[in-house]
């Protein structure tokens, strides 16, 4: 083996423990630990799928996951048809001199706890308060609340991740030439037809990375629904924190943590070939 393989596999090494240590090891014992039965967490037992065959059993799995799947694509969609206008605007239509401000007004949410985050919508939310103010102008109850509901957690989510969606297309609109664009519309071609076959297909890269980093962390929420959604607001997420810290039954709760990451690995593969084809429209 030459030095210069040797020096090689030596920078390798950090970056590859780094990844055998955070990510490979701790889905293996996760893999693992949801074979054992009950709330302790030791390989004394035997090994098996019993947790699985009592998730299924249960019946609560198929109902929680497939409501967490239509909440992430709810804001999902919701963040693209917002993200696109907003993002467009900041690289097109902002000047530049304006364009960082508004962007660190966009990133600021970030530098806020979750916690006092959602508690400040909860706020904003409840009966009397701005929204429902607002909204009594318009003739509903301003007495009445949409807390402790699946739209309030809906909303919450949607502010929470927005911002992701939004510079994320950011990134990728602010390097497409003008001229591109330009010349397209010198051609003849429509606002419609411009946005489906150069701008789509350039920043698709970047709405698959948007849609990974809202669809995935929305899915596996708990904290937004066991806080603004009441009784009707439960997601998968809400499933698995309960096992852990309610029940304490560890072995399930690392099963179902097991099911809703192949799951998610699968919808993630088909959004990815989705978008790869949106982006083979460029070439």
């Amino acid at each position: 083996m030459t030095k210069s393989r040797i020096k090689t596999w030596l920078l390798m090494l950090p970056g590859a423990g780094t990844l055998l240590s955070l990510v490979l090891l701790p889905l293996s014992l996760l893999l693992l630990f949801s074979l054992v039965t009950g709330n302790q967490i030791s390989l004394s037992g035997a090994l098996s799928f019993k947790n699985y065959l009592n998730i299924f059993k249960q019946g609560l799995f198929g109902p929680l996951m497939w409501k967490s799947i239509r909440m992430g694509l709810l804001v999902t969609a919701s963040s693209i048809l917002i993200g696109y206008p907003v993002a467009y605007g900041l690289a097109k239509v902002v000047k530049p001199r304006w364009r960082n401000f508004l962007v660190v007004m966009i990133i600021i949410p970030f530098f806020t706890s979750q916690l006092l985050l959602i508690y400040s919508l909860m706020v904003m939310l409840q009966s009397q308060g701005p929204v429902m103010t607002f909204l009594a102008l318009f003739g509903l109850d301003p007495t009445r609340s949409i807390l402790y509901s699946n739209t309030a957690v809906y909303l919450i989510l949607l502010y929470q991740f927005l911002p992701y969606m939004v510079l994320s297309l950011f990134s990728s609109l602010v390097k497409i030439d003008d001229n591109v664009v330009f010349a397209a519309r010198s051609m003849g071609a429509s606002r419609r037809r411009v946005f489906i076959d150069i701008i789509l297909p350039l920043t698709a890269p970047a709405l698959l990375s948007g849609i990974i980093l809202v669809f995935i962390p929305v899915a596996g929420s708990f904290v937004e629904s066991n806080l603004a959604g009441g009784t009707k607001g439960m997601m998968i997420g809400s499933l698995i924190d309960s096992n852990f810290s309610v029940s304490l039954n560890m072995g399930r709760g690392c099963a179902l943590c097991v099911l809703f990451l192949l799951i998610m690995s699968v919808l993630t593969f088909i959004l990815q070939r989705a978008i790869r084809y949106l982006e083979r429209r460029r070439l």
